[in-house]
């Protein structure tokens, strides 16, 4: 009985050495293990930040993008309603140009060194011509008065004739093309 007291003890001692032992061991494995997880959690937390940082990058992005679409079609029709007007221009301004372009024969008097005098109705034509287009509010008299002469020197200077203040045949001309386009303008408006 002592022997099997005595195998008791050394099995008991024998058994405690060996979970002595194996808890060190445990102990050290864990202390690896738990310092393995700290060393992941802090990668893990680490690039979790980046990838916050990334989709915040990525949303503002987004805005960004959002934004520089806008503003492209904000200009895509300013560009349209320029190109637009541009075209209205140039229609106008090759339509007077075809009204300005001196007539083959205009000169033909000239070159007698006859210069015609207007008519009462030419003068009358271009006094309500002259209205029609905006270079006073003249009465329609006939009568070439500093007021009519006036008008007339205005008209050449922004059409680009010589200024003379005279109604000559040019002016005349130009004046009455210049009014049939206005009035055609104003009928395809209406």
């Amino acid at each position: 009985m002592v022997a099997g007291i005595a195998i008791a003890a050394v099995a008991g001692w024998g058994a405690y050495s060996y979970s002595a032992l194996s808890s060190t061991q445990l102990k050290h494995q864990l202390n690896g293990q738990t310092a393995a997880l700290q060393d992941y959690q802090s990668q893990f937390l680490s690039q979790r930040r980046r990838a916050e940082e990334g989709a915040r990058e990525i949303t503002r992005l987004h805005e960004q993008l959002a934004s520089a679409r806008s503003a492209l079609e904000r200009l895509t029709a300013r560009h349209k309603e320029a190109e637009a007007g541009l075209a209205t221009a140039q229609e106008q301004l090759a339509s007077l140009q075809k009204l300005h372009a001196p007539p083959a024969l205009a000169s033909a008097p000239a070159l007698r060194g006859i210069t015609p005098k207007p008519t009462k109705q030419d003068v009358l034509a271009a006094q309500e011509a002259l209205t029609q287009l905006g270079f006073g509010n003249l009465e329609a008299d006939g009568v070439m008065g500093p007021t009519t002469k006036q008008a007339i020197e205005e008209y050449q200077r922004v059409v680009g004739l010589t200024v003379t203040g005279e109604l000559h045949g040019l002016t005349l001309q130009s004046l009455m093309r210049s009014a049939k386009v206005v009035a055609a303008q104003n009928d395809r408006s209406e």
